[in-house]
């Protein structure tokens, strides 16, 4: 008789309940799973964001509201990515490796400490005058994402809310330092 099980294998039970059992193969199982990378890195590392890049993380939110393709911008780091739509607002991206939301200038605007997705972050509604706001996510205390919006005509809490949705859809992605 032919067992799928060896003695304390965890993940040949963890296998077999997802898959079935085969005696055919061999080895171990391997799950992947869409939750952001675990980077072992001190937190003061350039790497951080790895091969992770802006534009990545603000199409899937801007293409399907109809803005324009998100095109590379350098204002904030070397890893920004910018949107626009024709008479609504225009909006980007920055991985920033070497600068915590401590090291954020609130510009006009005033920091509001939240949390995105379990993440230390904060808010800075008219950051870039009226009808603008950034929020800025943690990754460590020396590197951040910041999603930030410039409407055309509106309110700092709606600019808010199109940058909250930017950094909510994007946090998972972001990688998570031990």
């Amino acid at each position: 008789m032919t067992s799928c099980l060896r003695p304390g294998s965890l993940i040949a039970v963890i296998a077999m309940a997802a898959s079935g059992c085969s005696s055919a193969l061999s080895g171990n199982a391997v799950t992947s799973t869409p939750e952001a990378p675990v980077v072992k890195l001190d937190s003061q590392s350039d790497a951080v964001f790895a091969n992770l890049k802006a534009c990545d993380l603000l199409e899937p939110t801007t293409t399907p509201k109809g803005f324009d393709p998100p095109v590379v911008e350098t204002a904030e780091s070397d890893n920004g990515c910018a949107a626009q739509k024709r008479r609504y607002a225009s909006v980007s991206i920055y991985l920033v490796p070497e600068a915590g939301i401590d090291q954020l200038s609130p510009g006009q605007g005033t920091k509001i400490p939240t949390k995105v997705g379990g993440r230390e972050a904060v808010e800075i509604p008219g950051d870039s005058g009226t009808e603008a706001c950034t929020v800025a996510i943690a990754v460590t205390p020396n590197a951040r994402m910041t999603a930030s919006t410039s409407l055309n005509e509106g309110t700092n809490e709606e600019a808010c809310a199109l940058a909250r949705e930017l950094a909510v859809a994007a946090e998972p992605k972001l990688p998570r330092v031990d």
